[in-house]
């Protein structure tokens, strides 16, 4: 029976339910049956003869009516067999195919999405355990369209981003070799293509990290508003290079972090707010709102689209596309979503406010610690 269909095995267990419940039905009424008649034969016996026969004619028409009773059963099961096989046969193959159908278009179709067919969906019949079976199959074939889409965005637009610096080597290798340009001339730039070949590939190798849940996480108690020092003294001497102020407003507030991770989460929003602001302040805030401790950094620089807003989270996204990609500040675009990554791997929201030409909020909220 293993060689067969699933179709063919419900049907089959079908069939032997049905024949099990026939066998016991006749051996049920032949045993039990008799018992029954009998002693109504008996009482029709001793009515119709108990002035007019004989004993032995009593018992002569008592066994023949037995016997009749006997017969007339039989004959009865023998039609409804003869009826009801049929109609079971029927309902049984029905009901077979009801059962399978679904379960054998969800099979078919995962061959498709098996040879590349992830536009494959199948249509919810019923709203039982096999229409559930259906939509966690669409569910999964969505989640897989969406991967496979990210893959295909994904490798286009790391070709892309070292297309750029692969370029810029080749023409600064074939200008050295045709005389064009100088090696004092080349070599800092080739330099310079370089390190943006390492930075992208760093990047992308900490992406891939933190995507898989790879990165090691160690949450301990952390005073925030000291962490919010740390960054201010480390790097308030780059903003006022650019003639920008950096400020700082912190309470006392405690939460459970890693402190490298949140240092890298820091470095990569005050940079960014660096890279962005033109004129003005950027300021460092540490508050705490009910069990969550805050670490904002605002800037007053140019701010976020409505339109670019929700996807400024995703990996390779550019806000400020027209931003030269020759300009050696610019990342790869992925330092948001590590970021997003990291504070959620440490049970934390990340949140951006904006407004066009009027600056951007990030705000990382964390769970505060409470010392017992």
């Amino acid at each position: 029976m293993k060689h067969l269909g699933l179709r063919s095995k419900i049907l089959a267990a079908f069939l032997m339910v049905i024949v099990s419940a026939g066998v016991i039905l006749v051996i049920t009424l032949e045993l039990t049956a008799p018992n029954f008649y009998r002693s109504h034969a008996q009482e029709m016996t001793r009515t119709m003869g108990k002035d007019a026969m004989t004993p032995a004619e009593a018992h002569a028409l008592q066994h023949d009516l037995e016997r009749g009773f006997n017969q007339a059963l039989t004959q009865s099961l023998l039609l409804a067999a003869l009826i009801t096989v049929p109609l079971a046969i029927l309902v049984s193959a029905f009901v077979t195919r009801r059962i399978v159908a679904p379960i054998s278009s969800v099979s078919k179709a995962s061959a498709r999405i098996a040879a590349g067919g992830y536009q494959e969906r199948l249509p919810t019949t019923s709203q039982d355990e096999l229409g559930q079976l259906t939509e966690n199959f669409n569910r999964m074939a969505n989640a897989l369209e969406q991967t496979e889409n990210r893959r295909i965005e994904l490798i286009g637009t790391v070709a892309h981003e070292l297309r750029t610096p692969l370029s810029g080597l080749r023409g600064y290798s074939e200008g050295m070799l045709d005389g064009v340009f100088s090696v004092e001339h080349a070599a800092p730039r080739i330099g310079l293509e370089v390190k943006r070949l390492e930075r992208l590939l760093d990047d992308l190798s900490d992406l891939s990290r933190v995507e898989a849940g790879a990165v090691q996480i160690k949450l301990q108690p952390l005073q925030l508003d000291q962490l919010a020092i740390d960054l201010h003294h480390q790097l308030e001497q780059l903003f006022i290079k650019k003639s920008l102020s950096l400020q700082i407003e912190t309470t006392p507030v405690c939460v459970l972090a890693d402190a490298d991770r949140l240092i890298q989460i820091g470095h990569n929003l005050l940079s960014n707010a660096l890279r962005h602001t033109i004129s003005g302040n950027v300021t460092i805030r540490v508050s705490q709102e009910a069990e969550y401790g805050i670490l904002s950094v605002t800037d007053t620089g140019q701010g976020i689209a409505m339109t670019d807003l929700p996807h400024i989270f995703e990996r390779f996204y550019r806000a400020n596309k027209a931003r030269s990609r020759d300009d050696d500040s610019v990342g790869a675009g992925v330092g948001l979503t590590i970021a997003k990554h990291l504070v959620e791997a440490m049970r934390g929201h990340i949140e951006v406010e904006s407004q066009t030409n009027h600056g951007t909020t990030f705000r990382l909220k964390l769970q505060a610690f409470k010392s017992s």
